[in-house]
């Protein structure tokens, strides 16, 4: 189970207010959900006997202190805790099979204690390793699909949003991409066995979710969210990513209700739900109101009473939740007084119960006991379970000449305007459907005519209407448009073909520059052209074919030279008076983070109070952070602000800031606003667009995790932000940092809380906008000693290749790096902290 936050609120309950679903009784014995989360980390053991007598225990202390149902975790990282004739044996258990069923041993033991059973599954994660080592079973999933090694090893990994795969990510996982049909029908089939095969009461999904919200972009996603087909909708990355796993969820309850309706399928997910979808690609209010979810459980990991953003979200979750159940999660961290408090709150606001994490660390039998779960009680009851009025009708879209499952077809439904898709095995479902008579189409324009059929439901049935697609069709790739298309020196060229009939088996490139190339999925890539390719055109003819043909098309590229960029001063802040504000506004004028932040301090003003990085003045910020919940953050905007209102700024500039932090530390990156202006460098951009931020891999609940920045007293230091080349995170915008002609707006600093709450005092002084010149190889605005290092590193000699990695020191492009090029370079050299000169190699 996920981790979280630890607030610092407190409040008394005054009110009752029911907002969803259930009898919101705050009387202690009224029927509702006592669970707690018990992780893989906690009960399994090598040794059978001392296994065993956890288990023993664990259902034993729950049914003797008043709670009844436990969140059991059975799958971590494509490893299992039961025999499975699909996943390995988890490392946790020995590895190997250990002659006993402990699935089937809990669910007993479960039972005979009173307590509801909910296998606990993680969805998205293929692996885990502190260490970063591969699985040791070489059957093990990870060595088949999420293999970063191997391209034809990692096609449901997550990639950047540069294409490249990612192996590691949050909290050491190896993470899965959601918009990959094959996984989803893989991860379906994995639920299906446990329902199919065990008595469990409910499924329970955990890391139903992408680490952060800059992914995936791996091929086959990126494929299908190009192509009408796969995204009818024409959804943009952000919400055709979050589709994927809505759809996965959807899918996934549809095959549940069908083997066992009377199981509960519910999922552990972040605490925000405004924030969630964006952030992590987590719909789950969606969920439940598009009835593919049972259960929400809000990992609500913070301290705060009535009143506070605890409450704030819990009554968030019940009005989005369509009638389904909240249960609030809580961690063991809060202590026990505001657990206590929070099952209080829960009750007065009509949640259905509390679920804490986690057994190792609770200690508070005898409070709980005394207080809160002084008598049993039973579990809430479904209404849309015990009385439904509405029914589901699923099925499988298959080839009429070979029986093999279609992927991607569209699948429509008389009487609704949603279109359902195959996933990869040919799986398609529609829940929540009125009783009645319906025809189902499906089409892909791979084959040659609509399959139909005819559904008839009733309420509480769940229907299975398999529908037939004729025979497919060679393959047609669509026009390349414009053409030519351009790209412009030193930025890879990618594009990704796609098919306005048929499938292809393969894709090939027939012609292109060297290094090019096509996958399996049509994804063009791996060129960048070099200084000594501008101006030309360059021709590129992919081919796609299957067994009954094949297609190609050709189009041309325009290399075009590096856009104008001249290194432009934003801010010396010379000019104006002590006590001015100019360019950023004050901490707490941005709404986003006001309610992070104390009343006070609030400046942003002109100083000469201390020593300047040059000249005479600086400029001096000062906040304070409401707590150290880490969704807390400050964002310093320039939106309309005084002296320069939101500087226009190249997309292919760096934005070098000078700072001084004599206390606290922080993390920090920087906001881009998408603005696609045509104002000049430094002038108003316009305060429209999404915004990106650069610097950040990721965000917590919101808040950027850019570079960390320790305090040094007394001392100026030096922070780029590379436009092009650092991580981009998406905060309002999808993770790519880009408009039509490359221009944005500087529109924040994003100061993100580590470990205080401040106060804070920050100098900020020469905010200036370079530019990476032809020999800056570190990319820090001028052209110093330390590119001549990396200049020597790559030195080959006259007639002896060059290493690719190379390519940009060979200024003559004539395959070698040696004194001519060396000669060039040193017309570049403009010194430290001097601007480079874009044109020094003209």
């Amino acid at each position: 189970m996920e981790r979280g936050k630890d607030g610092r609120f407190r409040g008394h309950l005054c009110a009752l207010i029911v907002v969803c679903a259930s009898t919101g009784s705050v009387l202690a014995q009224s029927p509702e959900f006592r669970a707690m989360w018990v992780s893989r980390f906690e009960w399994p053991n090598a040794d059978q006997a001392t296994c065993k007598a956890t288990i023993d225990d664990v259902m034993q202390t729950l049914a003797v202190n008043n709670f009844n149902a436990v969140f059991m975790q059975i799958r971590g990282q494509a490893d299992v805790l039961y025999p499975s004739p699909y996943e390995v044996w988890s490392p946790l258990i020995g590895g190997t099979d250990p002659g006993w069923d402990p699935l089937a041993y809990m669910i007993n033991a479960a039972h005979a204690n009173g307590i509801e059973f909910h296998a606990y599954i993680n969805t998205h994660t293929c692996w885990q390793s502190g260490t970063h080592a591969a699985p040791a079973n070489a059957d093990h999933l990870f060595f088949a699909h999420c293999d970063a090694s191997d391209p034809a090893r990692r096609d449901w990994l997550i990639h950047d949003s540069a294409g490249n795969p990612v192996q590691w990510h949050e909290n050491d996982y190896v993470w899965i991409a959601p918009g990959v049909p094959a996984y989803q029908a893989y991860m379906r089939q994995q639920v299906l066995y446990v329902v199919e095969n065990y008595d469990v009461d409910g499924v329970h999904f955990d890391r139903i979710r992408t680490p952060n919200s800059s992914y995936s972009y791996d091929p086959i996603s990126e494929a299908r969210r190009a192509s009408t087909q796969s995204n009818p909708d024409n959804l943009d990355f952000s919400h055709w990513t979050r589709d994927q796993i809505t759809r996965m969820v959807r899918d996934i309850y549809a095959a549940v209700m069908a083997v066992k309706p009377e199981v509960k399928v519910s999922a552990a997910v972040f605490p925000n739900p405004n924030t969630a979808p964006a952030s992590v690609h987590q719909e789950a209010t969606v969920w439940a109101q598009t009835g593919g979810l049972d259960i929400i459980v809000p990992m609500m990991y913070s301290t705060g009473g009535e009143g506070s953003t605890w409450d704030t979200r819990l009554q968030a979750w019940l009005a989005g939740c369509a009638g389904r159940h909240v249960v609030a999660g809580q961690i063991t961290s809060e202590g026990v007084t505001w657990l206590l408090d929070q099952i209080d709150l829960t009750r007065t606001r009509g949640a259905q119960g509390n679920s804490v994490f986690s057994r190792s660390s609770f200690t508070f039998w005898d409070d709980y006991k005394s207080d809160v779960y002084q008598v049993p009680t039973a579990l809430p009851a479904m209404s849309w379970k015990t009385g439904p009025s509405t029914g589901i009708i699923y099925g499988y879209v298959t080839d009429a000449t070979t029986g093999q499952p279609v992927t991607d077809a569209q699948v429509v439904r008389t009487g609704s305007s949603y279109v359902g898709l195959s996933s990869g095995d040919g799986f398609y479902s529609f829940l929540l459907v009125p009783p009645g008579a319906y025809t189902l189409t499906a089409s892909h324009p791979a084959y040659g005519s609509n399959g139909t059929a005819i559904a008839t439901v009733a309420a509480g049935e769940v229907v299975r209407c398999d529908v037939v697609v004729n025979a497919p069709l060679p393959p047609v790739i669509a026009e390349v448009t414009p053409d030519p298309d351009s790209v412009v020196v030193g930025t890879e060229y990618s594009r990704q073909l796609s098919l306005t009939q048929g499938t292809a088996d393969s894709w090939t490139l027939i012609e292109g520059p060297a290094g090019a190339t096509v996958d399996s999925n049509g994804y063009l890539h791996d060129w960048t052209p070099t200084i000594a390719q501008a101006g030309q055109l360059v021709a590129f003819t992919v081919r796609a074919t299957n067994s009954l043909g094949s297609d190609d098309e050709s189009w041309q590229v325009q290399v075009d030279a590096s856009a104008p960029c001249s290194p432009f001063e934003l801010m010396d802040f010379e000019p104006y008076s002590t006590g001015a504000n100019v360019l950023f506004r004050t901490p707490r004028y941005s709404g986003t983070t006001v309610n992070d932040l104390a009343t006070s301090p609030d400046l942003a003003a002109v100083t000469d109070a201390v020593a300047p990085f040059s000249g005479d003045k600086c400029y001096r910020v000062e906040w304070q952070y409401l707590d150290t919940d880490p969704q807390r953050w400050m964002r310093l905007t320039t939106h309309n602000a005084p002296g320069r209102p939101n500087p226009t700024v190249l997309l292919h500039h760096l934005i070098r800031v000078r700072m001084r932090v004599d206390n606290g530390r922080f993390r920090l990156a920087a906001g881009i606003r998408e603005t696609d202006t045509t104002a000049e460098v430094g002038d108003d951009g316009g305060s429209s667009g999404t915004i990106e931020w650069v610097g950040a891999e990721t965000d917590i609940d919101g808040a950027p995790q850019g570079v960390l920045v320790e305090p040094m007293p007394g001392v100026w230091q030096t922070f780029i932000f590379d436009l092009q080349r650092d991580p981009i995170h998406g905060f309002t915008g999808d993770g790519i940092l880009a408009t039509a002609n490359d221009k944005g707006v500087f529109e924040h600093l994003a100061f993100s809380v580590v470990d205080t709450v401040g106060p804070f005092t920050v100098y900020l002084d020469d905010i200036e906008f370079l530019c990476v010149g032809p020999a800056d190889y570190d990319q820090d605005g001028d052209v110093d000693a330390d590119d001549a290092m990396l200049f020597e590193d790559c030195a080959s000699g006259t007639g002896i290749p060059a290493p690719t990695e190379c390519a940009d020191r060979d200024f003559d492009a004539d395959g070698d790096v040696d004194q001519a090029d060396f000669g060039v370079f040193q017309r570049c050299v403009s010194g430290e902290d001097i601007a480079a000169d874009p044109a020094c190699v003209d």
